[in-house]
């Protein structure tokens, strides 16, 4: 094994650094131009039905799932972390969601990282921990008791995930349903114009116990193997597979824009997303965990405003 290697990974895609109006910096791509030196865009299509957006929606977030389902073992191997993956087994709840507040063509599509222990680990729903489900989504937590019975933490999680979990809420779903609150004046409205989608669906936790992203991915990788060159196409098979989780995405959605919380979120997704909408159909935006909720929220909200996304 190497003594040094790099703290981070390669870059993994030619893009540059832009601040973003009225928001935080973020990593976008060069504008994909047509023959008229225009930003291209994808081509509009005809009006789909609420209920064929669901089926759609719900099509790609399961193969997105077993994509990663199929990457797992090889992560765990690789970087000796454990890995959860969520996106699986939390597909029950993540379809009543789905059912509850059915997501409108042409609404706010919003990528994150990788699911939180204490979020969609637990609910199967994107920044969404016990206690939001509860007192916000009261026709979801309603469907969720008649079916299971009860809502207690922690949740889905598996019991594997246990002995990890030490707090009751997710930082990020506060900031988050606090953007739904002001931009809808409820979370249920919100969900029904706004959906949240993770390139990747694995949850993971290093053996002292920390939540690591795919940002540490490679380096973790790099540490573990030794090589850096299999850690390397490690990495590229986990953007692939972000990449295609995205794209699917947008494909079953149609957003009228798409936001890119944190800078490898950015990193990886902004080019993919540039072909498909165009430059001026991105938001690079910084991710909710550690920032300041309410001025998050009303910084997000005003953006949309402004490029009339809402």
């Amino acid at each position: 094994m190497s003594e040094s290697l790099p703290p981070h990974p390669p870059r993994l895609a030619t893009a540059r650094t832009k601040r973003a109006s009225g928001g935080a910096a973020g990593i976008l791509p060069e504008p994909n131009k047509g023959d008229s030196g225009r930003t291209a865009r994808t081509a509009p299509t005809r009006r789909r039905e609420t209920g064929d957006v669901r089926l759609a929606w719900g099509s790609a977030w399961r193969r997105s799932a077993r994509r990663w389902e199929s990457l797992s073992g090889r992560i765990e191997s690789a970087t000796g972390w454990k890995v959860w993956n969520p996106g699986r087994y939390g597909e029950r709840w993540h379809a009543h969601f789905r059912s509850t507040y059915p997501v409108r063509e042409g609404g706010i599509l919003i990528f994150g990282l990788n699911p939180g222990p204490y979020g969609m680990s637990q609910t199967g729903i994107p920044f969404t921990d016990i206690k939001r489900l509860e007192a916000h989504l009261p026709a979801l937590a309603g469907a969720i008791r008649e079916r299971d019975g009860n809502l207690r933490l922690p949740g889905l999680a598996p019991r594997s995930l246990h002995p990890f979990l030490s707090r009751t809420f997710e930082s990020s779903a506060v900031r988050v349903y606090r953007f739904l609150e002001l931009g809808w004046g409820s979370a249920e409205e919100g969900w029904r114009h706004v959906t949240v989608a993770n390139g990747c669906s694995l949850l993971f936790m290093d053996r002292s116990g920390k939540n690591r992203t795919p940002a540490d991915l490679y380096a973790a990788a790099s540490r573990v193997m030794g090589d850096r060159r299999e850690a390397k196409r490690l990495l590229d098979r986990c953007l692939a597979a972000r990449c295609l989780a995205a794209k699917d995405a947008v494909r079953a959605l149609s957003p009228r824009g798409v936001v890119l919380l944190g800078k490898d979120t950015q990193q990886a997704l902004a080019e993919e997303m540039n072909r498909l909408l165009g430059e001026a159909g991105i938001l690079a935006w910084e991710h909710p965990a550690r920032a300041i909720p309410d001025k998050w929220a009303r910084g997000l909200l005003a953006e949309l405003v402004r490029r009339d996304w809402k």
